[in-house]
């Protein structure tokens, strides 16, 4: 089972809709000519910039590119609902129980996805909040020989970087006490910080991928104001299996072709 794990498109609309919108053209397309090509795609949220109808109306339009599965979480940058509604119809988003709110699973042989909401109606720090997070205890209940992966917007663990930290997920101690009370989930993927960051947390590995679009500044000072930086983008392959799991990171762009023989 490969999945391939995208975040931080932030498309929009308007003057400034080029650059984001060809920049994660580009990642789809590095996506889809991957041979094997991935069996779904994973994008952990701020898909769009500001959460308005129109950008998802463009979202809908950059995903529809694709031939692969897509799941796709609400981040901070996100409006739930719109995005509920700017997606609706496609296969893309799944409404929640919970009033205005997207949190779902996905099946496929050999893994269980669960993708959370952890975004925030005016904030910009996360929050899943008893309802979800019970949802999700229940969730981990079930199926317990079945890899699962858990996905969300919002990094559980502090990363260094003290102005992204400052926006974490505020309930991450309730999330760990939910994990600690099944068996270890394969990986907890985030985006969120716009660079690839690994860190056990609760007893598994936890990632966030880089943006598609632009990383922020590797600076771990204290009281940094943060700035983002012109590295490459790039997404995270996981290759799932029964008894393992491997991540690899994908550079979006080369700087030449492959080069003789190992």
């Amino acid at each position: 089972m490969l999945l391939a794990h995208l975040s931080d498109t932030h498309l929009t609309a308007g003057m400034l809709a080029s650059e984001p919108a060809r920049r994660g053209y580009q990642a789809l397309g590095r996506v889809q000519a991957l041979d094997p090509r991935p069996d779904c795609v994973l994008i952990t949220g701020d898909l769009v910039d500001h959460g308005e109808p129109a950008e998802y109306t463009a979202a809908r339009e950059l995903l529809g590119t694709l031939d692969i599965p897509v799941h796709v979480l609400p981040g901070n940058h996100d409006n739930a609902r719109l995005m509920l509604e700017g997606l609706s119809g496609t296969p893309y988003v799944r409404a929640a129980r919970e009033e205005g709110r997207c949190y779902y699973r996905v099946d496929y042989p050999g893994l269980r996805l669960l993708c959370c909401d952890s975004s925030v109606v005016g904030r910009h720090d996360g929050e899943l909040g008893s309802v979800q997070l019970a949802w999700l205890d229940a969730e981990l209940s079930r199926d317990r020989e079945i890899p699962v992966i858990v996905a969300l917007h919002h990094h559980p663990v502090r990363s260094g970087i003290e102005v992204m930290d400052d926006l974490m997920l505020s309930d991450s101690a309730a999330l760990a006490a939910v994990l600690r009370r099944h068996p270890p989930v394969i990986r907890i993927l985030s985006g969120h910080l716009h660079r690839p960051m690994a860190a056990m947390f609760a007893g598994s590995l936890f990632m966030s991928a880089p943006s598609t679009y632009r990383q922020v500044l590797l600076d771990l000072r204290p009281r940094q104001r943060g700035a983002y930086v012109d590295e490459p983008p790039g997404f995270w392959l996981h290759n799932v299996s029964t008894d393992a799991a491997v991540s690899h990171l994908v550079p979006v762009r080369h700087s030449g072709p492959p080069a003789g023989r190992i």
